[in-house]
């Protein structure tokens, strides 16, 4: 099964939750061996109480997480769908072939693996009721979407957090519902951009573009993907993506022309020596 992560956030009324499913599974979901579901909890209280940075906290548990999963695949055939991240405590979840995990094994190589106390719960889930509960609704589903964009944009040197236009594509069925629209976004700073006219879509023909000046953090674009999700429920309307110019820092600027003129100095030279033969 190949993986495909997704990661979202999800707002309860008690609490915030990050989580990282794994939805490759999503299309072959149950699978009749794996019906044990198998939780780890990570108390990140009692880890904070230790003074650790951070970066530090994040390196350690990330270490963590790979040894877990690594052993519980190759000691159990442990099948690892994902984990969830409150303020207090990181839960890793995982489906075990039936009535295979053996607890005191397990906290066997605990003791030799973690510093840190940590709790396990096996209970039969042959349905895989847990796992589809930790795949994203349709607005998450928009927030992992985010997640992979902004991930790419650092990846190619964006300095997400400086401020710039953000450009939002909104499609409506009816014109009157994109008039009505306008007025709202317009009270909530949005700007509309008559220039920049959106493609229309198969049922949706009236596409209107706003924008709004922003950083590209994924707090602040989960919160305007939100913000207008929930404002175009009211109609017969689809959020269809954002986008923006990239902002490189400073030190990405310079590597960026370094390269331009390394490359164009490779040009010359190979002009000359084109030439020359």
């Amino acid at each position: 099964m190949a993986d495909d992560w997704g990661f979202y956030e999800r707002r309860t009324e008690s609490e915030q939750m990050r989580v990282l499913v794994n939805v490759g599974y999503k299309g072959s979901a149950p699978l009749s061996e794996y019906g044990d579901l198998l939780s780890i909890t990570v108390n990140l209280y009692t880890i904070l109480r230790n003074k650790r940075t951070k970066q530090a906290l994040v390196a350690q548990l990330e270490r963590f997480e790979s040894k877990l999963e690594g052993w519980l695949s190759e000691t159990f055939s442990a099948l690892y769908i994902g984990r969830i991240n409150t303020v207090n405590r990181l839960e890793f979840y995982f489906y075990c072939k039936n009535d295979v995990f053996d607890g005191e094994r397990f906290r066997k190589w605990m003791e030799g693996s973690w510093e840190f106390r940590v709790s396990e719960y096996l209970k039969p889930d042959p349905d895989w009721s847990f796992y589809r509960y930790m795949l994203p609704d349709e607005l998450e589903e928009l927030y992992v979407h985010n997640a992979h964009m902004i991930y790419a944009l650092i990846h190619k040197g964006d300095d997400i957090k400086q401020p710039r236009h953000v450009y939002h594509w909104l499609l409506f069925r009816k014109a009157e519902d994109r008039q009505e629209m306008e007025q709202s976004v317009k009270k909530l700073g949005y700007l509309i951009e008559r220039e920049k006219e959106g493609e229309p879509d198969t049922g949706y023909p009236y596409p209107l573009v706003i924008s709004r000046y922003d950083d590209v953090l994924l707090d602040t674009v989960n919160e305007r993907v939100r913000e207008l999700y929930r404002l175009i429920s009211d109609y017969d309307a689809r959020y269809d993506g954002w986008g923006s110019a990239m902002k490189l820092s400073s030190t990405n600027r310079f590597k960026a022309g370094y390269r331009k003129i390394r490359e164009a100095m490779i040009l010359s030279l190979k002009r000359i020596r084109s030439c020359r033969r």
